[in-house]
C-alpha cells in the first residue's frame, strides 16, 4: 500500500470520525433542548393545572358546605317528628324546607387543563410518579361524585320536592334564603293555610330525609376525598417550584359553575 493511498484512509477515517462526532454533539443538543423544552412545558402544565385546582376548591368547599346545611335541615326537622309532632323550634321550618327541596348541589369541578394533559399524551412529561398518579386518578374521583350526584338528584326529583307538594309553604320558603347571582328567589308569601304540625307527623317524610342525609353524607365523602387529592397535587406542584409566587398565581380565580 502506497503512502498516498495510506494518507488518503487517514483522511476518510478522520473525516468519519468528524461527521459521526458531529452528529453525536448534534443528537446530544437536541436532545437537551427537547429535554428543556419538555421541562418547561411541564411547568407551564403544572402551575395551569395548579390554578384549575384552586378554582374547583372553591366549588368544593361551597357544595360540602351546602350539603353539610342539608343534613343539619334534616336533623332537625326529624327531631321535631312523631306520632304527636308539634313545632317547637327557634328555626322557620318554611327555612329547612327550602334547603331540603333545593339539595341538589354538586361539585362542578373545573377540567381543561386535566382533559388536555390526559387527553394529549402530556401526562407523560410530568416526571414525578407520584404526581402523575394523583392526577390520572382524578377522573374516577370526578366519575363516583357524578353517580352519587345523579342518584341524588333522581330521589330529589321523584321523591323530596313531590312529598312536600300540597302539604306545606313551598312558595313560602324562598323568602328565607336568596342562592342566586343574578335572579330574586323570594316568590311572596301564600294566601293558602296549612298545618306544620300535620307534616311533622307524616313516617313517610322521617324516611325521605333519612336517605337524603345519607345519600349527602356519601356525597361529603367523595367530596373530602377529593379535596385531599386536590390539596397533594398542590402541595407536590409547590414544593416542585417554589419559587412561584401562588397567591399571585390563583388572583382572580374562575368559581366555576356554583350548582
Amino acid at each position: 500500500m502506497s503512502m498516498d493511498t495510506i494518507k488518503y484512509l487517514r483522511y476518510a477515517i478522520g473525516e468519519i470520525i468528524l461527521v459521526v462526532v458531529g452528529i453525536l454533539i448534534a443528537l446530544q443538543v437536541n436532545n437537551y433542548n427537547e429535554e428543556l423544552n419538555n421541562k418547561k412545558l411541564e411547568k407551564k402544565i403544572l402551575l395551569s393545572l395548579h390554578n384549575e385546582i384552586s378554582s374547583s376548591l372553591l366549588n368544593c368547599n361551597l357544595v360540602i358546605s351546602k350539603k353539610r346545611e342539608i343534613i343539619s335541615s334534616s336533623n332537625k326537622i326529624m327531631s321535631e317528628m312523631s306520632p304527636d309532632g308539634n313545632w317547637n323550634s327557634k328555626y322557620k321550618l318554611d327555612s329547612l324546607i327550602f334547603h331540603i327541596t333545593n339539595s341538589g348541589w354538586r361539585h362542578v369541578p373545573q377540567e381543561g387543563v386535566l382533559n388536555e394533559i390526559i387527553n394529549s399524551g402530556k401526562l407523560t412529561l410530568i416526571s414525578d410518579n407520584k404526581l402523575k398518579t394523583l392526577i390520572s386518578s382524578l377522573p374516577r374521583a370526578y366519575s363516583q361524585m357524578i353517580e352519587n350526584d345523579r342518584i341524588n338528584r333522581l330521589n330529589i326529583n321523584t321523591n323530596v320536592v313531590p312529598f312536600f307538594y300540597g302539604k306545606s309553604y313551598l312558595r313560602n320558603s324562598t323568602n328565607y334564603i336568596n342562592p342566586f347571582e343574578f335572579s330574586e328567589a323570594s316568590q311572596g308569601i301564600t294566601k293558602f293555610k296549612f298545618n306544620n304540625n300535620r307534616l311533622l307527623k307524616y313516617p313517610e317524610l322521617e324516611d325521605i330525609l333519612s336517605y337524603l342525609s345519607n345519600y349527602n353524607k356519601y356525597g361529603i365523602e367523595f367530596l373530602e376525598k377529593a379535596k385531599l387529592k386536590y390539596h397533594q397535587i398542590q402541595q407536590l406542584i409547590e414544593s416542585k417550584y417554589p419559587e412561584v409566587d401562588y397567591d399571585k398565581l390563583e388572583k382572580d380565580l374562575d368559581r366555576g359553575v356554583w350548582n
